[in-house]
């Protein structure tokens, strides 16, 4: 109703609704579109494009891909155009046959995506910019990618009668930029997840063990001619005084270093890139979340993606800042979801990977699904154990980040591991994450 009084100004309370019924063709996006970002859109040749995709054979009045899956199956969801090439004389007849060329029909392109799954990511996003990716640890099979604020792909077709403020919508400099793939193009800082791969660096440059203890208090002070940085449990306490009139979070004291991952300890991890870095071992860490992945692109298809970026440190600050996911750390939430899925699976890193099968069914396809391994993590079977573990405690220690969200839970839910994070942005309001695998193990639910 709102959109017929929009256009019409019909007053819904006056008018029990309208129906106006068009002629629709084309492709149609049910639901107003599943993983949109992922499955991209078709829309028509512009003028700027008509003599290119002439003469590719396309008519200069048909819809051609434009973003995620339908850009890049562009080839196999045309097919093959047929024709025959003739020399004609004076009077138009024919001569005689150059060529002729057969033509060959569409194949469908299947994705892995999980279709009860994409809905619920989009559903749990729908008040949030953001964006959800599930996958496979054992395969690299992305289940569900979803990014918020979304679009409806059918905007794109004029023959859709709301075309014209959806259109409105999509491009407002106030929307968001749905367009944008933010599980795959998101740059962002990594913050306290990040501590899983300074965990790694630490334990495999033979200055640290799961024994290794740090005095957690509000504030790090190891900088001198820096302010000092406090710890999240500072942040808590000066809250709960500012509104209760009493400190209730003390810090965490004394700390092994899976105990520092459990408790999320800045001053832990700060610690530790300093004292890598004092050490000579200036490059550790980054280089260890390169071996992560992070900083490449991950060579998914089907989807346009960003590389982020990994610094090495030029001085103790960075060397802080990048210790804890911040400085000028940027990841996407594809890159994440790859390297704890390679934690969740023994060290494997698989490549994503979108497109389940192209092939008419009943046919040879002309592409299968295949696991494709790009790598290993570059730390040993006891630092794979020992983050594991860890991250388990994230989650079922009563002491651990995310114990209130999901351990307090765990009968409802599966087994979890994993690690939430805290990223500060500059601009008033963090970003959130949280990255963990299930270990059920169950069949049926990989």
């Amino acid at each position: 109703r709102e959109r017929v009084e929009r256009f019409y100004g019909v007053d819904p309370l006056y008018d029990d609704g309208l129906l106006y019924m068009y002629p629709y063709e084309g492709r149609y996006y049910f639901d107003n579109g599943i993983a949109p970002q992922t499955v991209g859109y078709v829309s028509l040749i512009q003028a700027e494009e008509v003599d290119e995709y002439l003469r590719k054979g396309f008519r200069r009045d048909e819809m051609v891909g434009r973003q995620g899956v339908e850009y890049w199956g562009e080839q196999y969801l045309t097919g093959n155009r047929g024709g025959s090439l003739y020399v004609l004389g004076p009077d138009s007849e024919v001569i005689t046959q150059l060529a002729d060329v057969e033509a060959n029909p569409s194949l469908p392109v299947y994705t892995t995506l999980d279709a009860d799954l994409q809905r619920a990511a989009q559903l749990m996003l729908s008040k949030y910019a953001g964006a959800i990716v599930v996958m496979e640890v054992d395969t690299g099979r992305v289940l569900a990618m979803a990014s918020s604020p979304w679009f409806d792909p059918n905007a794109f077709n004029p023959n859709n009668y709301n075309s014209g403020y959806l259109l409105e919508d999509i491009y407002s400099p106030y929307g968001g930029n749905p367009l944008l793939n933010r599980a795959t193009q998101g740059q962002y800082p990594l913050g306290s997840v990040f501590k899983i791969i300074t965990m790694a660096a630490a334990l495999e440059s033979g200055l640290y063990t799961t024994e290794s203890t740090y005095d957690c208090q509000y504030a790090f002070t190891e900088i001198t001619d820096i302010a000092p940085r406090y710890d999240w449990t500072y942040e808590h306490c000066q809250d709960e005084l500012a509104t209760e009139g009493e400190c209730k979070t003390e810090p965490s004291g004394l700390l092994t270093l899976p105990q520092g991952l459990m408790r999320s300890c800045n001053p832990y991890f700060w610690h530790i890139g300093l004292d890598l870095y004092r050490q000579g071992l200036t490059d550790a860490i980054s280089e260890m979340a390169r071996g992560f992945g992070l900083g490449s692109l991950t060579g998914i298809q089907g989807v346009e993606e960003e590389s982020g970026q990994i610094p090495d440190p030029n001085e103790e600050i960075d060397a802080i800042n990048n210790a804890i996911g911040q400085g000028d750390t940027l990841v996407t939430p594809l890159q994440v979801a790859q390297f704890i899925a390679a934690l969740g699976n023994g060290g494997t890193i698989y490549q994503p990977q979108l497109i389940d099968q192209i092939g008419l069914q009943g046919e040879e396809p002309v592409y299968q699904f295949e696991p494709i391994i790009t790598g290993e993590l570059p730390i040993s079977e006891d630092t794979l154990e020992t983050l594991q573990r860890a991250m388990v405690s994230v989650v079922e220690s009563r002491r651990g980040t995310a114990y209130s969200v999901l351990g307090a839970y765990s009968s409802n839910i599966p087994p979890f591991a994993g690690k939430p994070g805290t990223a500060e942005t500059g601009l008033g309001e963090s970003h959130a994450w949280f990255a963990g695998y299930t270990r059920r193990n169950r069949a049926d639910k990989p």
